[in-house]
């Protein structure tokens, strides 16, 4: 298959991975001009119903999610009898691999992972799909750190009718045994549920270096997730809190109905982890006839004392509900005057939020941040809780989601820079910048992007080498600093920094040299500094020298000038004993300037003095 061209467009270039039914191979996309990665049904399958039938679930299964920390889905077709899904190419390697290499991963980087893992699952279930073989060979970590989910081959549609799935008729469930959750070693059906299982499994090996269960056959691990309770990681590894455990632990619940319902319900407890790493917060559900038991049994005792209550003091009550009422009256109106109950606010649009807040007295102060859970413009946090009371007119902060952090940089070569930049800015990137280079392309054209294509922060500047024009450095030199940064500009050029030199057979502020020399080819979009004239001060002088008399020794004197622009500075500040001093006056400025003489903090005398 290597150098193999399928459908005329996607050059094989080496394979990446094998799995029992597909092959995955990198190729060149030669339409698009970018690496993708195909999957390919193997030949001896084509003929298969049932696997034929698997690899079309994976395609439509995949079609219907699209999704940052999902590797997605890019084509689909038929080459002659060969079938193929083509999905974006992550330049990494499988979480199983990373996990054989370094071992057991660090606590706080398997958190961070694991709630990207999250993310995936909560869109796919979201869009009805139960991935049910969730593992580390179908997690990928791109070389930025960045987790995708990949491998949909088994994937089941909420809506479909199938139930299970036997492989070549055995009887056997799919997937992957190591990480099977008990309903699925029992052959019952896979949900949700099952997927946050596999989830907690593949968290239990990221953080202690090895799967919960394992055995010497498929089926002895498959009993051991059916009856087998999983060691606690604090017994595993030193550096695993107690709150983590909790949490993994409430994962890998063989009752379905005690784990996590959804994926955004643990991905909220992990973020806990972090903040409370003492553990506390995870909560099961309660087993309905225990939880009935105990309610009745309350109710009994409730009745019980209340019939007693009644018996021993029911004259009593009667005056003690009176004070009561009048009590709780003048609390009700001295405590809600002016308040009201803050609502839900977490998950309205920020309109719709806002919006209510007013009708109630509140006002709103907004703030964004990127959410992985909410889209943008979504309510994501509110810094009053639901159901307190809320004075009218306080402040409540809303912080409002940005959409997600993450977003797909497509290779932009070949287009011109404009239309990039724009489409970026549309996306949310934050810093779109171009460099200039001297190339065969159009002006204007892009020719190459930094980073790599493919998925982004929109916080990581995005660089642009654009094929630019040359022009010829026009000279600067005797030209005013405004009339030198007005053709710069007009040029194309960029000005950069001015700086003063002493430059005596030049006029002020003249530029007198350039960083780039007059005649020289060079980029739109260059920089040039340019170097002027310092301004030269003139400095005048009056005809004599002022006379200071101090009558006493030891005095504190003190000159202030007052100068025809009305500049008011201080010419002369020191001790002196008695005697008469000549002091010398010097000013930028012509006329008449009143010098005020200061002894001891008292004004002694004023005097006009003329500088020529």
């Amino acid at each position: 298959m290597i150098g193999h061209v399928i459908s005329g467009r996607y050059v094989v270039q080496a394979v990446v991975g094998t799995g029992g039914m597909a092959v995955v191979y990198r190729a060149f996309d030669q339409k698009k001009n970018r690496i993708v990665a195909i999957k390919v049904l193997r030949p001896e399958y084509e003929s298969d119903e049932e696997f034929v039938r698997r690899f079309s679930r994976e395609a439509e299964a995949a079609s219907k999610v699209s999704h940052e920390n999902i590797v997605n889905m890019l084509d689909v077709g038929i080459d002659g009898d060969m079938r193929y899904i083509v999905m974006e190419y992550v330049d990494g390697q499988t979480l199983k691999e990373m996990i054989r290499q370094r071992g057991a991963i660090h606590p706080d980087t398997a958190i961070r992972m694991t709630i990207r893992i999250l993310a995936a699952v909560d869109h796919a279930h979201r869009n009805g799909i139960v991935h049910r073989d969730i593992k580390p060979q179908n997690i990928l970590v791109d070389n930025q750190g960045r987790v995708k989910v990949a491998d949909f081959g088994i994937a089941r549609l909420k809506a479909s009718q199938t139930t299970r799935i036997d492989e070549g008729g055995s009887g056997s469930a799919l997937g992957s045994v190591h990480y099977f959750s008990p309903e699925q070693a029992r052959g019952e059906v896979a949900d949700e549920k099952s997927d946050l299982y596999s989830v907690g499994v593949v968290m239990y090996e990221m953080l202690t270096g090895h799967v919960p269960f394992d055995g010497e056959t498929s089926v002895s691990v498959a009993l051991k997730h059916v009856s087998e309770e999983p060691k606690s990681m604090l017994d595993e590894r030193e550096g695993i809190s107690k709150a983590l455990d909790e949490v993994v632990m409430r994962a890998l619940c063989k009752d379905a109905s005690k784990r996590y319902q959804t994926a955004a319900e643990m991905a909220a407890d992990l973020r806990k982890c972090i903040s409370h790493p003492q553990g506390g917060f995870v909560v099961y559900p309660r087993d309905d006839d225990g939880a009935n038991r105990q309610k009745e049994e309350r109710r009994r005792k409730r009745a019980r004392d209340q019939q007693r209550r009644l018996r021993r003091a029911m004259y009593a009550c009667v005056a003690v509900g009176v004070a009561l009422i009048i009590a709780s009256a003048v609390w009700y109106f001295t405590n809600t005057a002016n308040t009201y109950v803050m609502p839900e606010l977490v998950g309205q649009e920020q309109l719709l939020a806002q919006d209510a807040l007013e009708q109630l007295g509140g006002e709103a102060e907004l703030e964004y941040s990127y959410s992985e859970e909410y889209e943008e413009g979504i309510v994501i946090a509110q810094s009053r809780r639901p159901g307190a009371r809320t004075k009218q007119g306080l402040t409540v902060k809303l912080t409002v989601s940005r959409g997600t952090e993450y977003y797909y940089l497509e290779d932009f070569t070949g287009t011109t820079y404009a239309e990039a930049a724009e489409a970026l800015r549309a996306l949310g990137v934050e810093s779109v910048e171009a460099v200039y280079t001297q190339s065969d392309a159009p002006v204007d054209t892009v020719t190459a992007v930094s980073p790599q294509p493919g998925t982004q922060l929109k916080q990581t500047p995005v660089i642009f080498t654009v094929s630019g024009r040359r022009i010829m450095m026009p000279s600067l030199l005797g030209m005013t600093l405004e009339d030198a940064r007005a053709l710069i500009e007009a040029e194309g050029l960029v000005p950069g920094s001015v700086t003063e030199e002493d430059a005596q057979d030049a006029p002020q502020r003249t530029v007198i040299s350039q960083s780039v020399a007059a005649g020289t080819q060079l980029m739109a979009g260059a920089t040039v500094d340019i170097a002027v004239s310092a301004r030269r001060e003139t400095l005048r002088y009056p005809a004599s020298k002022l006379s200071v008399v101090v009558p006493l020794n030891g005095s504190g004197v003190q000159l202030m000038m007052i100068a025809p622009s009305g500049q008011r500075h201080e010419v002369y500040h020191g001790v002196l004993n008695a005697g008469t001093y000549r002091i010398a006056l010097s000013s930028e400025e012509a006329g008449e300037h009143t010098v005020e003489i200061y002894m001891d903090g008292i004004l002694m005398e004023s005097q006009v003095v003329a500088f020529e």
